[in-house]
């Protein structure tokens, strides 16, 4: 078997939360566990969003937490040519296609759709289009999106958290991997970070399940190797509602202000969906690290106790 590595990839559009810390620790300590490698990669493409004071939040909440990169980090923000390499590729083995339609009539497409009550699909009006057509729309500049062609059929893989998860193609859609301004999409960026990283195994939320089919499909147009997937539950609070700031703090950097053990949190945060295989609760790293598999990981979501985190800070101060 290869060397392990695996990622996290936060978003610097705000603080590093619950959820993200969760997935970066299962990634830290599966690294650990098979003597691979743990990456921090900063995905701030989105520019109206991402600044350089949240990458420093969350670069200092993943070393409060002891999760520190063991490669330079990478910054997407400093990949816009790889990403257009990969795009072009994908133009010139036919996996993808310009697509010179405006927002606008995008948009009456869909309305239409709506009312004729279908799904509504890009109708490839600019796959269709002749040879001549194309050209002349090229050589007069005229922006264009690109879309990956998704023929018939379905996608299925194995996830190690919830096991065998199928889409079919009807439900996808001819989508967008680089924007008409040239800008690869999120998706598109993702994959060619991970092949480029060498990344082998993606743990993330299960919130990236329908991502990951679309990731799938460039993979396959890249004639890439796939990394194994494992997507790991929702963490919900005590009234199964989504975690905010009325059930406790959101961001890592909260509990370090509130005067919360590093120890303690990262123990908490191990348990939300994962078990030891026995009834311990606390635990020291070393001790997580040799109990740790990705087959122990609930697929059911996680419940957030305050009560319980409390209890377990208060384990840890004496």
């Amino acid at each position: 078997m290869s060397e392990v590595r695996v990622r996290i990839a936060p978003s610097p559009s705000g603080y590093l939360h619950i959820g993200t810390a969760r997935a970066a620790l299962y990634n830290w300590l599966f690294a650990r566990k098979t003597g691979g490698k743990f990456l921090v990669r900063i995905e701030d493409t989105d520019t109206e969003r991402s600044s350089a004071e949240m990458v420093k939040v969350i670069i200092d909440s993943l070393k409060w937490l002891g999760l520190e990169s063991d490669e330079p980090l990478v910054y997407q923000s400093s990949r816009y040519d790889l990403y257009k390499q990969y795009v072009n590729k994908l133009l010139e083995t036919g996996k993808a296609y310009r697509c010179w339609c405006s927002p606008e009539t995008l948009k009456q497409k869909q309305e239409k759709a709506i009312i004729e009550k279908r799904t509504s699909r890009y109708d490839r009006t600019c796959y269709y289009l002749s040879e001549k057509e194309k050209q002349a729309n090229i050589e007069s500049g005229k922006p264009a999106a690109i879309r990956l062609f998704v023929g018939e059929g379905q996608t299925a893989f194995n996830d190690l958290v919830l096991g065998e998860l199928k889409r079919d193609h009807a439900e996808l859609d001819d989508f967008v991997i680089a924007r008409s301004d040239g800008r690869a999409v999120y998706n598109m960026a993702v994959v060619v970070d991970d092949h480029e990283m060498g990344i082998t195994h993606v743990i993330r939320g299960n919130d990236h399940v329908a991502n990951t089919f679309k990731q799938i499909l460039i993979y396959k147009g890249l004639g890439f190797q796939l990394p194994q997937f494992a997507h790991l539950p929702l963490i919900l609070a005590k009234d199964r509602s989504k975690m905010s700031k009325r059930h406790g703090a959101v961001a890592v950097t909260d509990y370090a202000k509130m005067g919360y053990l590093k120890e303690a949190v990262v123990n908490f945060i191990a348990l939300l969906g994962w078990s030891p295989g026995d009834d311990r609760e606390i635990m020291t790293l070393p001790e997580m690290i040799e109990a740790f598999s990705l087959e122990r990981i609930n697929p059911t979501n996680a419940i957030f106790d305050l009560e319980k985190l409390n209890w377990m800070n208060g384990e840890y101060i004496r």
